[in-house]
């Protein structure tokens, strides 16, 4: 019997849009949006943000290094502070809510940065959450089975009483492998809903 439920962060509880991001810049200039992009979203040092190697600032003095400091401010709006753009997935809050109030313990495994901690409150739903781990935190990420075990040490849970919502199906894999089941969420919460029914969560 399922006892608790967990959530991925982006595009579960939020949309996680980059290249929205960009567009937000009002560079109006098409080469200049793929050349930040690029740099900020293709780099494969933005993976040292999750294992907490490397701070959301510290990224940001890598980006500008490699494309120019003309950019700082720009590069800076879309690493430190593309929250400010935060829209949470429609309907998704209420799901939380009615979990919460049918008794589940509910929790966050998200792949992020230290500045999650900054913005997490923002999101409608965190307030229903009893407890999050965060890679930055553990030093590991998903897929890996060690960011899966540090929840269960953490919270004290088994993950065969556990369902996993995430928006890819290697964590989902993942988390298959540490014996915890899931769901991989498309960005419909009644797609969503009909699944947790069909588990006999709803």
């Amino acid at each position: 019997m399922y006892k608790n439920i967990i959530f991925d962060m982006g595009n579960v509880l939020i949309d996680f849009s980059p290249m929205q991001y960009v567009g937000k810049l009002n560079l109006n200039d098409k080469a200049e949006e793929e050349k930040i992009f690029k740099a900020a979203y293709l780099n494969f040092k933005s993976i040292y943000m999750d294992y907490g190697r490397m701070t959301e600032d510290e990224f940001v003095d890598h980006v500008v290094k490699g494309i120019g400091e003309k950019y700082r401010d720009k590069v800076r709006e879309l690493i430190v502070n593309w929250h400010q753009y935060l829209t949470p997935i429609e309907g998704m809050e209420e799901l939380v809510k009615e979990l919460k109030e049918k008794g589940y313990k509910i929790y966050l495994l998200s792949n992020a940065g230290f500045n999650q901690h900054d913005y997490w409150e923002k999101i409608p739903a965190s307030k229903y959450f009893d407890g999050k781990v965060v890679s930055c935190d553990v030093g590991e990420v998903k897929p890996f089975k060690e960011i899966y075990e540090a929840l269960y040490k953490k919270f004290d849970i088994k993950p065969e009483e556990s369902f996993f919502i995430d928006d890819l199906i290697i964590n989902i894999f993942g988390a298959n492998r540490t014996g915890m089941d899931g769901y991989v969420f498309t960005g419909d919460v009644n797609d969503l809903r009909a699944e947790l029914k069909s588990r006999g969560i709803l």
